[in-house]
């Protein structure tokens, strides 16, 4: 299994739930998760996926989601 795989698998079990970043990057790789994110919106996976920032004890937290 691919890392793009293990991330869409990730997404594909929390639909609709916000994934914080630093638990992608854990399943993803953590030089590479951003990259595996994106190549999910492309063929072959086609997947939506959104992406939000948020402020939390001084630090910026990114989330991101699948929607089907």
């Amino acid at each position: 299994m691919s890392l793009c795989d293990r991330v869409a698998t990730l997404f594909r079990a929390y639909p609709g739930a916000w994934l914080d970043g630093r638990e992608l990057a854990k399943v993803g790789g953590y030089a590479g998760w951003r990259t595996r994110v994106s190549d999910l919106r492309k063929p072959p996976y086609r997947m939506t996926i959104d992406n939000r920032t948020r402020r939390s004890n001084g630090f910026t937290i990114s989330e991101y989601r699948y929607s089907k």
